[in-house]
């Protein structure tokens, strides 16, 4: 008997009936799968508490967790449905696996052996899933090339409530959007209606833990002589600025740049929320923090910065500047904490420095004329990367400049730059510009010096 001695649903006894005599296929047939998930999640919800304890449910990635679960889910599973083929049951174990333990049909690629290529994920609606894989944007589908889905807004809804539990964020129709960092460090932006028009959104980030500056260069990111170049400049402790569209790969590449940080200097990293994971042992991590229900409690970058300045660390690095942090991380870089950086979204390093960092230093409300913010962007940043993603989907550096102070243009004053590294699109590789680098003795005073032929 199904489940024991409790009584049987409708669907039951008719499955149960057509296992006594009646044709097998259309017991397959009249299979609803909405109405097995409301029937038997609760009874397996009661079975995986009974069985294990919270500091064992606790680390949901355990494949060991995931495979006694799936034991006890499946055997549950065939108890109840036994006239559904083999394969269906356990698919359908599967399903509910994921439902228990992870997010439902996002959980593969968290988990599967698709999470480490999957760098996006979409939800445009519940029954609509997008995702991101070397660059490119598909449909989201299983391994049987079905669609991915939820079963509806609901589930769509109570997955989303899953993702925000951990992280102390929510969402409901007085705060119908959040952001937020999940535990495995992807990024996380979500809406409901009515903002969302169409129903439940999400977009998140995957932040890959596996790439090396050897990757980037096996992937076409950029070739050996600018990473040598970079990373001559960051252990030289110049200011770099790392700048691109969305989804262009700003922090995974700066992330890869910290790398290169002398493991004696002390590192603070601020953030909002916080995905950088440095290939560093001496990192103190700050994330700001929103305002709570009442509308207290916020905690900005702007203030992490300042607590940050007098925590005596070597190196600042803000995951991304947004607003007017931009000016107390300029202040940091050129008042002793050289050898910092952030990024920030720009689509050229003209644009990073002469507008987007002006704009940014702006919204700190500190009174400074215009020529003020130049001489303040001119005297703390050294040097701009600019990523992009091509029309292929690649990530790739497009320029390298060197920022060279103010200098007097037809339309004013500005911030003066000039390019080091270039893409030329019809060669399609990376060339080396003609003009000098001129802060090689920067780079000396720490013993550093520049591959051959960058000077």
């Amino acid at each position: 008997m199904p489940l024991g001695n409790r009584p049987m649903s409708g669907l039951q006894e008719r499955l149960y009936a057509s296992r006594e005599g009646r044709d097998y296929q259309e017991a397959v047939g009249i299979f609803n799968k909405e109405e097995f998930f409301n029937q038997i999640r609760p009874q397996a919800q009661k079975q995986i508490q009974t069985r294990f304890t919270l500091q064992e449910l606790a680390d949901r990635h355990s494949p060991v967790l995931r495979q006694k679960v799936r034991a006890v889910v499946l055997e549950m599973v065939e108890g109840s449905w036994i006239n559904l083929p083999k394969p269906t049951l356990i698919n359908l174990a599967e399903e509910l696996v994921n439902d228990l333990l992870g997010y439902g049909p996002l959980e593969p690629f968290f988990t599967g052996e698709m999470a480490q290529r999957v760098t996006e994920i979409k939800v445009l609606r519940w029954d609509l899933i997008r995702i991101e894989i070397d660059g490119k944007e598909m449909i989201a589908t299983d391994e049987n090339g079905r669609p991915v889905k939820f079963r509806d807004e609901q589930h769509c809804r109570d997955v989303l409530e899953k993702m925000l539990a951990p992280t102390g964020r929510r969402v409901d129709l007085s705060s119908p959007r959040v952001s937020a960092r999940l535990p495995d460090g992807s990024r996380l932006m979500a809406h409901i209606p009515p903002v969302a028009v169409e129903g439940t959104t999400m977009s998140i980030r995957r932040f890959r833990m596996d790439m090396t500056m050897d990757k980037f260069l096996e992937y076409g990111t950029l070739n050996r002589e600018m990473a040598d170049f970079l990373a001559a400049c960051v252990k030289g402790r110049l200011n770099i600025i790392v700048s691109g569209g969305t989804s262009s790969g700003k922090s995974t590449f700066l992330n890869v740049l910290a790398s290169y940080i002398p493991e004696d200097e002390s590192i603070i990293t601020i953030e909002d929320p916080a995905e950088l994971r440095l290939q560093h042992s001496n990192v103190r991590r700050l994330e700001a923090r929103p305002a709570n229900v009442e509308g207290q409690g916020e905690i900005t970058q702007r203030d992490l910065v300042a607590d940050a300045l007098r925590m005596a660390p070597k190196r600042i690095i803000v995951g991304e500047c947004r607003r007017g942090e931009a000016f107390d991380m300029m202040q940091a870089m050129g008042t002793g904490h050289d050898g910092s950086m952030t990024t920030l979204h720009a689509n050229s390093a003209e644009e990073a420095v002469n507008r987007r960092l002006v704009n940014m230093i702006q919204m700190a409300d500190m009174g400074l004329p215009y020529e003020a913010i130049l001489g303040m962007i001119a005297g703390s940043v050294d040097l701009v990367v600019q990523l992009l993603k091509d029309r292929t989907g690649r990530r790739r550096v497009d320029h390298i400049c060197e920022v060279t102070g103010l200098e007097k243009r037809d339309t004013g004053l500005a911030v003066g730059i000039k390019k080091i590294y270039t893409w030329n699109p019809e060669k399609g590789d990376w060339e080396r510009t003609k003009e000098k680098f001129t802060k090689t003795d920067r780079l000396a005073l720490y013993g550093v010096e520049l591959p051959p032929g960058v000077n």
